[in-house]
């Protein structure tokens, strides 16, 4: 009879045992759940609002941090997303290489820029952009005012997008 009385005492430790060695099973694996959600919804939370050269998400944003580099006179992030083979087209027609681009907007103290009409087109590795610049410069650089349309490719390389190629034309007023 003794032995009956026990039984509920029993039973509970048991249960506690067991509900021990189930929370030190799950509660790391509650954790890592919890954790990968976590990571799951930072993804979704779109795109950066303010976008650096590090969470960058698309050609567009490269290309406004491009010509925002070049307008803050940021010369080496410029150079640092410039392909060491990259080739650049004036409106004039002048084709320049990666030094003598920098030393092209170096001289043209860019004062203020805008982009417009942008389009992005995958192209496998690379990414082709089309829009329309209009910048305001030094008297030194004339620009057309009437704006300039610009083809940029850009292509990722080790995990860093960069400018290989850029040609600009002047619009033409009709």
């Amino acid at each position: 009879m003794p032995f009956l009385l026990c039984l509920p005492r029993l039973a509970r430790d048991y249960m506690l045992s067991s509900c021990e060695t189930k929370s030190r099973f799950f509660l790391p694996l509650c954790f890592f759940v919890s954790f990968v959600v976590c990571l799951l919804l930072a993804g979704c939370a779109g795109e950066p609002k303010h976008p650096t050269w590090t969470n960058a998400t698309g050609a567009e944003q490269n290309e406004r941090l491009m010509w925002q580099s070049i307008h803050e006179e940021e010369w080496v992030n410029v150079e640092r997303h410039l392909s060491p083979t990259f080739i650049g087209v004036t409106p004039n027609g002048r084709m320049f290489d990666r030094a003598g681009w920098v030393e092209l907007w170096k001289g043209a103290e860019v004062q203020e820029f805008s982009l417009g009409e942008m389009q992005i087109q995958p192209e496998g590795s690379d990414m082709k952009a089309t829009y329309i610049l209009h910048v305001k410069a030094s008297a030194k650089a004339p620009l057309p005012s009437s704006g300039l349309r610009v083809i940029s490719i850009w292509q990722e390389v080790k995990s860093r997008w960069m400018l290989t190629a850029m040609s600009i034309t002047a619009i033409q007023n009709q």
